[in-house]
């Protein structure tokens, strides 16, 4: 009954591509904040920041691409220095100096600055700069959190919000009881609360891709009815539109008020080669206008996901099981769909 395992030549393309996109993206912060500190005239500052263990790293990413991918190390250098030319103009001040904080050990500045992967310094204060490579067209992920923290994680502006969330684990909990009592009945066990010895004694798996189709429609059908509930609960407190919006600004990447939010966007011009499509350079203060026209879009029951929709943009929230479908455990994961208002390169 369980899906056939993938070939040894699927499984190495799939770890080369994993690989690639790890290089891609930590090479990415920090060619983009190498331009920056150059086109300021300040790279030494840049570099004084950097420690010997990260310099090391980001030379092991760039070996890494210059054998398996010196086209993509390229394009890179091209994305950041076309990335940082879009940045500069949009501090209206002077740049002193440039760090990479997703790589930084220092918890409380992680905590402070939230989805920041630059910190930028001016001579008056400290702009967190969130970095984004994505296809064009894509949906770009900025947030994602456990379902069982994600309300009172994002939505603390609003009132009762340790209620919700404690009336969404009560759900989860119960939805996740009879997704177990419902299995075990099909193959003739007591489900007791877990999954036991006797799960896989049966021969069953706890990948969800590995079950028999009519099992996995009842483990779809549990994520299904989580995230109906979910969306049950925000439409609630979408009715506090100030607070709600408030909290929309932490979903899309914004949590900050003097957050940056860059997304280069790169398309594929053939087979071979892919080129930069645009550049997207937001902050707080222009998007704070745009999500408080939020419009709640309405559910589909047969997706694990809905969405918010602004006048130049859209939320997605999707429902992300974890590996093994035997824990009450999800990820939410938030993403960003914008509309072709992007800075053309």
């Amino acid at each position: 009954m369980h899906s056939k395992p993938k070939n040894n030549i699927d499984q190495d393309s799939l770890r080369r591509d994993a690989l690639i996109n790890e290089c891609k993206g930590n090479l990415f912060e920090y060619l983009v904040g190498q331009r920056l500190s150059q086109l300021a005239h300040i790279e030494h500052v840049f570099h004084q920041k950097l420690d010997s263990r990260l310099k090391q790293k980001f030379k092991d990413y760039e070996s890494i691409l210059r054998k398996i991918g010196p086209n993509i190390l390229n394009k890179l250098i091209e994305f950041s220095d076309k990335t940082a030319q879009h940045i500069l103009p949009s501090l209206r001040e002077k740049l002193v100096s440039v760090s990479i904080v997703g790589k930084m050990d220092d918890l409380q500045v992680k905590k402070e600055f939230q989805e920041a992967d630059l910190l930028l310094m001016t001579s008056s204060k400290t702009i967190p700069l969130s970095l984004k490579l994505s296809k064009n067209g894509a949906y770009v992920n900025t947030k994602s959190a456990g379902a069982k923290s994600f309300i009172k994680k994002y939505f603390f502006h609003m009132k009762n919000v340790s209620i919700y969330q404690q009336e969404l684990n009560q759900l989860i909990d119960r939805y996740y009881y009879n997704m177990g009592q419902t299995l075990y009945q099909m193959i003739g066990l007591d489900f007791k609360g877990e999954y036991d010895e006797s799960w896989f004694a049966e021969g069953y798996s706890d990948l969800p891709g590995q079950l028999p189709e009519d099992m996995k429609k009842i483990v779809h059908n549990n994520y299904q009815q989580t995230i109906s509930n979910i969306y049950k609960i925000l439409e609630k407190m979408s009715h506090e539109r100030e607070p709600f919006s408030r909290s929309l600004l932490n979903l899309i990447g914004l949590g900050h008020p003097d957050m940056l939010q860059v997304i280069c966007y790169h398309k594929k011009i053939n087979q071979e080669s892919y080129g930069l499509d645009s550049v997207l350079v937001g902050n707080y203060a222009e998007k704070m206008p745009e999500v408080t026209q939020f419009e709640m879009m309405p559910f589909n029951p047969q997706i694990s996901s809905f969405e918010i929709r602004f006048p130049n943009s859209q939320l997605q929230i999707r429902i992300k099981p974890m590996n093994k479908f035997t824990t009450p455990s999800y990820k939410i994961n938030c993403s960003v769909h914008y509309g072709a208002k992007h800075a053309k390169s």
